[in-house]
């Protein structure tokens, strides 16, 4: 079988993380000096939540801000294209989340979403959802990548059924990949996005996200699913 040429290749810049503004959330990059606070209150803080959002990631309990701080001080990492994603409801400008883009090959323009945590606020809402659009966009559209990439324990349903979600295609189980913080086995599920199908995510999310797309109550009339599936 004859190799694909990339035509006109060139290595991309290190990703970086954006100020991006939606209609419910934005993203702007984790300022280490004044963010922890506030994500340690959105994600659960003290009530040992925080730890239940981030258990699957194979760290040790964060046991109070200065652990969270520690550990995402080794993730935010600019240079290198690792940097953490902090995400602000619109209008209100609260902290309820973040992602990080990591495991940034720019040589190859390939990038993982990851460390993804949604506090209460914006769990399982549109926020949610226009984040991760606003990230991949970024990613495929500004930063000019070929492949974005979402890794999870493979005992992680909520996070597996997110990947899917969003659009996200299976690849495959890493078994016994990590040993976690806690001594256990980690087999971690690979999904991936492709630039020449983010057209088709773009769509079917732009869609949902319309207000057409919801109630008065803000009730979802059709699941991204049926729009996924209306564009292929």
């Amino acid at each position: 079988m004859i190799p694909e040429v990339v035509k006109n290749w060139i290595p991309r810049l290190p990703m970086t993380a954006p100020s991006l503004v939606g209609r419910h959330v934005r993203t702007d990059p984790l300022d280490l000096s004044k963010d922890i606070p506030l994500l340690w209150d959105a994600l659960g803080g003290n009530d040992e939540s925080i730890n239940e959002r981030l258990k699957w990631y194979g760290f040790a309990d964060l046991g109070n801000e200065q652990d969270l701080s520690d550990l995402l001080e080794r993730f935010h990492q600019p240079a290198t294209g690792c940097c953490v994603n902090v995400f602000r409801l619109v209008p209100s400008n609260q902290v309820a989340g973040m992602a990080s883009y990591m495991a940034t090959r720019p040589e190859h323009g390939s990038t993982e979403v990851g460390l993804v945590a949604h506090g209460p606020a914006m769990a399982q809402s549109p926020a949610a959802t226009e984040a991760h659009y606003l990230l991949a966009q970024h990613a495929f559209e500004t930063m000019g990548y070929r492949r974005y990439e979402w890794k999870c324990d493979s005992n992680n349903a909520p996070s597996n059924k997110a990947a899917r979600r969003y659009g996200f295609t299976y690849e495959g189980q890493f078994r016994q990949h990590i040993v976690t913080a806690k001594g256990n086995n980690r087999d971690t599920n690979w999904y991936s996005m492709l630039d020449s199908e983010w057209p088709q995510r773009k769509k079917a999310m732009e869609a949902w996200l319309h207000p057409s797309n919801f109630d008065q109550d803000g009730k979802q009339k059709h699941q991204l699913q049926h729009f996924q599936e209306s564009n292929k």
